[in-house]
């Protein structure tokens, strides 16, 4: 099983079109190495696989890269209101502290959502 995982040309949805998350990271990826004449929309599912695997063993050459927009909206989540992750939390955390603001204690996992993008705007991070 997992060499199948780890052979993208042999998935059963392998010639799908890629996933939005897919195409989303790769746009990321793309722009933080340099490689801005890559079309996510252009790849089937098995080859945005092997491409973000390419794309993440080159060099970054642009740690500025914006990771863009979430891909739903966080208002409509259906555990927005869980508990935020631990790596949401550490990222509102590091952000805070950044500009000078206390830490909250606790978010669900839609506040945590917003509040990363309101620091992100407050740090240019």
């Amino acid at each position: 099983m997992s060499s199948q995982l780890n052979n993208p040309s042999q998935w059963t949805t392998g010639s799908d079109a890629p996933t939005e998350k897919q195409k989303s990271f790769i746009s990321t990826l793309a722009a933080s190495k340099g490689a801005s004449d890559i079309d996510p929309n252009a790849l089937n599912k098995s080859e945005a696989s092997v491409k973000i695997n390419e794309l993440k063993a080159q060099p970054t050459q642009n740690a500025d890269a914006s990771a863009g927009q979430p891909i739903q909206d966080p208002n409509t989540w259906s555990t927005g209101d869980d508990k935020a992750t631990g790596k949401q939390m550490g990222y509102v955390a590091v952000m805070a502290k950044k500009a000078g603001e206390s830490v909250p204690s606790e978010l669900g996992k839609t506040e945590a959502s917003q509040k990363i993008e309101e620091l992100k705007s407050k740090t240019g991070m």
